[in-house]
């Protein structure tokens, strides 16, 4: 079993001495099998100096790359995986839920506790369509990264 924090450890050093390239990899990474929101990672790089405009890009950017791999796999090994991990009730329930909210569902989802390489997962293993798939992780990795990152920029214009 890989130890966590120790994990978190490197990809915060990736950060540290790859910068921007750093925050690519971890974005990438985050949809595929990261355990870790790569909003943590925003914060660091910022907090380190790297620019918030750039962080925010390239995070979006990388993460929607990771979000085509993770899709294609799922589409390809989900469906197997998924009938080892849930009972088939569970399963159906996904399904309906996908089919009944899509890009909103997936998109609300992505703010919830649910870790978003399982929304990945999950959409591509019941193949939701790709092009509503992408825009939904544009959508959500967008908002959410801005929020993130979105007291960085007021930090200056607001003053209490």
């Amino acid at each position: 079993m890989i130890n966590l924090e120790l994990f978190k450890e490197f990809l915060l050093n990736l950060i540290k001495d790859y910068g921007y390239f750093g925050i690519f990899l971890v974005g990438f990474s985050e949809p595929i099998f990261q355990p870790f929101p790569t909003e943590i990672f925003i914060i660091a790089g910022i907090l380190l100096g790297l620019d918030w405009k750039l962080v925010w890009l390239i995070s979006t950017i990388a993460c929607n790359f990771g979000a085509v791999v993770t899709y294609y796999l799922a589409k390809k090994y989900g469906e197997k995986l998924m009938l080892k991990l849930f009972d088939e009730e569970k399963i159906k329930k996904g399904s309906h839920y996908l089919k009944k909210w899509g890009i909103l569902g997936v998109i609300i989802a992505s703010f919830t506790p649910i870790p978003f390489e399982v929304i990945c997962w999950v959409c591509g293993s019941f193949e939701m369509p790709f092009e509503r798939y992408m825009i939904a992780v544009f959508l959500s990795r967008l908002i959410r990264h801005g929020m993130v990152i979105l007291p960085f920029v007021l930090k200056d214009h607001i003053h209490f």
